[in-house]
């Protein structure tokens, strides 16, 4: 009866230390308690959104933080500045699309994708019927409410960089 007894408490204490070790060998996953939404996928905790998509769960569109009305000033060639607004939409088919439309240009309607990796982008326009100049469209959101677009003319038949009409919008988001 004694060796039945050692016996058993030797393979009691084999199985515990077997499970012990297998317990503590495993490595635990970092993404078991990460949940990404849209098409995100976990790498190492943290959630890698699609285009379209941000935030720690990608649940939220890159458009959000363009979208809306912002009232502010234009100053065009260092001139005097003018009471201006521009509107954001976004696209109800493309998520990542918007279109852009600024009072004082009342023949422009931009339109771009949002990348969600940068808070600016840049439209490049050739203007109709004049194959010699070209516009440039730069717009960045700062902190989701300060808008900022700037419209460049360039002269393409001048060797170098030459802008021949700059001007610049700067608001903040009201709706």
């Amino acid at each position: 009866m004694k060796i039945w007894r050692i016996r058993l408490l030797t393979a009691l204490l084999f199985f515990a230390s077997v499970t012990v070790f297998i317990i503590s060998s495993c490595e635990k996953n970092p993404c078991n308690n990460v949940t990404c939404f849209n098409g995100g996928s976990c790498n190492q905790g943290v959630c890698r959104c699609p285009v379209g998509w941000e935030g720690p769960q990608c649940s939220y569109l890159s458009v959000n933080r363009f979208i809306g009305g912002f009232v502010g000033f234009t100053t065009c060639n260092n001139g005097p500045r003018t009471i201006d607004s521009v509107w954001i939409t976004g696209d109800a088919v493309n998520i990542n699309f918007v279109y852009i439309k600024q009072k004082s240009q009342p023949s422009y309607l931009l339109h771009g994708y949002i990348d969600n990796s940068t808070p600016t982008y840049s439209i490049i326009v050739p203007i109709v019927n004049s194959p010699n100049f070209l516009e440039e469209w730069t717009i960045t959101i700062q902190n989701n409410k300060t808008l900022s677009l700037n419209r460049y003319i360039h002269d393409q038949t001048v060797v170098g960089d030459t802008i021949i009409q700059e001007c610049n919008f700067l608001g903040t988001k009201f709706k």
